[in-house]
């Protein structure tokens, strides 16, 4: 396709051939064939000129002379942008015609597609790893721990203790932590009772516990001569076997002594724990420990700490193939999947970019205003020039070369008849 510059020139070049044929034809007017030609360039030359000023007369003055109805191009341009903004609201851009053909547009499977067609290319991929990145860098975690650490408090405030107090001390019981627990009291009293000391310990214990019996008559004779022949390490020795020959006892399985100390224990553990008293004390201490535990220091640190982690653990960002894409991918299936939430995502969709284009459909023709007022007329002229002038400048050719075979057909016929 010819450039406009070089159709501009061809036209130029049909008024210079039309005119050179002319001037060249005059002096051989008295023959038939010079008279043919005379008529013919001349026709061709008239239609050539006359289209030039045609086409002239659209965008400026012919020869820079102010001919009435010439320039109509800039004498209108108000019309002309009127006309031009008119048509891209009113024709090219309808919001009628808009508002239908997206209203069957599936945007969100549109998009989800898209998104599950490119979701393994590398440029997606270093987009999420850096998108996940900023965000958990970005956390705003000194707004996000007192959030945290009032509902710890909140939710450990109110957690009772009591049942768990009684699920403790059942289960010691189905579990046997209370044989155990005997069976080490049993072992460290069995070490106790066999060190040197231990034998003047209960002896001393023994002869003041003795020794604080008040008796009458001849109890109290009785007391005095038995003193009189027991010493603290006699009486320490009698008590450390007597102890030892228990302990030994209890150690033994199918013991009547152990049984009944263990059921002692069971039972009394039991009801140590369903204590209302001890639930309120244990519950006390709780929320005491709680009142004075700066838990959003601690929750801050501690979420602190796992974001440092993540972030050491996302450097390679190798997790985006094997956690993040896989998760993704699970999402937007199940979303593809729901077609009630597709259903409302179009709608949504749709009803927003119709209340957007109702709201801004005029900033259209605004826009088309502001940009063609920007420009002087010489650039408005080049600009429609450059873009319709091939065409106008084919009409100069054409009203030339028509000219000229119209003019043969006149000059011959003007020849027959005269």
């Amino acid at each position: 396709m010819a450039k406009p510059k070089q159709t501009k020139k061809a036209a130029a070049w049909s008024l210079v051939v039309m005119g050179a044929g002319f001037a060249a034809s005059l002096p051989f007017q008295g023959v038939p064939v010079g008279k043919l030609l005379v008529g013919s360039f001349e026709a061709g030359l008239v239609g050539g000129l006359a289209d030039w000023f045609a086409v002239t007369a659209l965008f400026r003055h012919p020869l820079g002379i102010p001919i009435p109805h010439t320039a109509l191009l800039p004498k209108n341009r108000d019309k002309m942008t009127e006309g031009l903004v008119s048509a891209v609201e009113n024709n090219l851009l309808n919001k009628d015609s808009i508002t239908e053909k997206i209203a069957d547009f599936k945007a969100a499977e549109t998009v989800l597609d898209t998104l599950t067609r490119e979701l393994h290319n590398d440029g997606i991929k270093t987009m999420i790893d850096t998108l996940c990145k900023r965000i958990l860098a970005g956390l705003p975690l000194e707004q996000i721990a007192p959030l945290v650490a009032g509902e710890i408090k909140s939710q450990a405030g109110a957690f009772d203790l009591g049942p768990i107090l009684e699920r403790a001390a059942h289960q010691m019981t189905e579990r046997g932590y209370d044989a155990k627990a005997l069976d080490y009291g049993l072992k460290q009293a069995e070490e106790w009772l066999v060190k040197p000391e231990t034998v003047m310990f209960l002896g001393e214990s023994g002869m003041r516990a003795i020794s604080g019996i008040q008796m009458n008559g001849l109890m109290q004779f009785a007391m005095n001569a038995f003193l009189g022949y027991m010493n603290e390490e006699r009486l320490g020795g009698i008590l450390q076997g007597y102890l030892f020959d228990r302990v030994e006892d209890m150690k033994r399985e199918g013991s009547a002594l152990r049984y009944k100390v263990l059921d002692m224990v069971r039972t009394q553990t039991v009801r140590l724990a369903m204590s209302e008293a001890m639930q309120d004390g244990i519950n006390g201490w709780k929320n005491n420990m709680l009142e004075g535990w700066n838990a959003e220091e601690t929750v801050l640190n501690k979420l602190t700490e796992l974001r440092d982690k993540a972030l050491a653990a996302m450097e390679d960002g190798q997790y985006v193939d094997t956690y993040a894409l896989p998760a993704i991918e699970r999402v937007l299936v199940d979303l593809r999947a729901d077609h009630e939430l597709m259903t409302s995502m179009n709608a949504k969709i749709v009803d927003g970019v119709t209340t957007l284009l109702e709201k801004n459909h005029s900033k259209i023709g605004n826009l088309v205003r502001e940009n063609v007022d920007k420009m002087d007329n010489a650039s408005l002229i080049s600009m429609i020039e450059d873009k319709v002038g091939q065409d106008l400048q084919w009409i100069r050719i054409n009203g030339a070369v028509t000219g000229f075979i119209i003019g043969i057909a006149l000059t011959a016929l003007r020849m027959v008849l005269e």
